[in-house]
């Protein structure tokens, strides 16, 4: 009888001893969460932005929607990466916590790299044709207008979507091509034809006919050796016909309009 009373009363002080335990790891959990997450010992006092170009730092820190006074750990970077990467000009987003209340983003930029007219607006497109921005106004004219594209839809920030995506892509090549010579400065405008015949206008009004292209590059070439000879020789609003391997001619724009 002595020994279940022990047992009992025994039991009874574990039980409490347990729930005392409990409570304490309770108290102390709560406390260190409150600490942490809700005391304003761990709140952002600063935003640091890197990488930015062409787009304001206060646009970056809307769109992360993180505020001085924030809690800190709360934070989910990856949400946050990804909240950045909806704006369009942002090709990529890395968010980063800095000590116990610095929030560190290094953002990507897109770079605008060509325009195709639409319906009397302009549409700016990346490197990946990625939908950057719509214009009605005045163009840019360090960026060259490419022709003979046609549209199936655009998104802003989303890649477009053409009917003659060979047609966009040739183009294309020709323009990576450019930028490797150092040439994309003198191209206002691509033209590809469906037969996949490329026409280009200079910015200082020479038309160039290059006909099917294999070899972007060594084309390109042959056109910057070209255009340098005209150049000192003073010649502009010309016609380059680059069509017949070996053998470029040029005339006056003007001759072939009267032939015309």
């Amino acid at each position: 009888m002595t020994q279940q009373k022990y047992r009992k009363k025994n039991s009874r002080s574990c039980l409490i001893s347990l729930c005392l335990l409990l409570f304490t790891i309770l108290i102390i959990g709560g406390g260190i969460y409150y600490i942490v997450f809700e005391s304003p010992l761990f709140t952002v006092k600063s935003i640091e932005v890197q990488g930015l170009d062409s787009i304001d730092q206060e646009v970056i820190v809307s769109f992360s929607q993180i505020h001085i006074g924030d809690s800190f750990f709360k934070i989910r970077t990856k949400q946050v990466e990804d909240q950045i990467e909806e704006h369009p000009y942002v090709k990529e987003a890395r968010v980063k916590r800095k000590g116990i209340s610095r929030i560190n983003i290094v953002v990507r930029e897109r770079r605008e790299y060509a325009i195709i007219p639409y319906m009397g607006s302009f549409i700016y497109l990346d490197r990946e044709q990625v939908v950057l921005r719509v214009s009605d106004g005045v163009i840019d004219e360090n960026l060259s207008i490419v022709t003979g594209v046609e549209f199936e839809s655009f998104h802003v920030g989303k890649p477009v979507s053409v009917k003659n995506q060979e047609i966009l892509d040739a183009a294309y090549e020709v323009l990576v091509a450019a930028q490797e010579a150092e040439m994309m400065d003198h191209i206002s405008e691509i033209h590809i034809t469906e037969a996949q015949e490329v026409r280009l206008i200079t910015f200082n009004g020479i038309e160039v006919l290059m006909g099917k292209i294999d070899q972007p590059a060594y084309s390109v070439l042959a056109l910057k050796e070209a255009l340098i000879t005209l150049h000192t020789r003073g010649m502009n609003d010309v016609i380059l016909d680059m069509r017949y391997q070996d053998h470029i001619t040029v005339r006056p724009r003007v001759r072939q309009e009267e032939e015309e």
